[in-house]
């Protein structure tokens, strides 16, 4: 299995979450349902620089040759999928928002799937 299109994924999914929480985020909380306070809209953006980060990490990877580095971006993006796949799964458990919290739920399920396959079978 290639990396190349995962990383692609990885990048383009950041990249659309890391805009929307940087330049619009109470509009962002309002589409899933949810009120974002003022005084916590900050913490939304450095959250959505963090996520613009990793989609420059991804796609700066994306072609890069096998190597060591290269599996600790796989490893670090299956801790951080698991973790926020259970952080939705129980949001949604206890009924907050609304059925598009289901999008980043599936987001980031299907990268804790597909990241922790190429980190189990040695992708490097």
């Amino acid at each position: 299995m290639k990396v190349k299109p995962a990383f692609i994924y990885g990048a383009v999914s950041m990249l659309l979450y890391g805009i929307g929480l940087l330049f619009i985020p109470s509009i962002m909380f309002s589409w899933f349902g949810l009120t974002l306070p003022k005084d916590l809209t900050f913490i939304a953006q450095v959250f959505g620089a963090a996520l613009l980060g990793y989609a420059v990490i991804f796609w700066m990877s994306k072609d890069d040759m096998p190597s060591e580095a290269r599996r600790n971006i796989i490893l670090g993006e299956v801790v951080h999928a698991l973790i926020a796949t259970i952080i939705w799964i129980y949001a949604i458990v206890m009924g907050i928002g609304n059925t598009l919290m289901f999008l980043p739920l599936l987001s980031h399920l299907s990268m804790a799937i597909w990241f922790g396959f190429l980190y189990y079978k040695g992708v490097k």
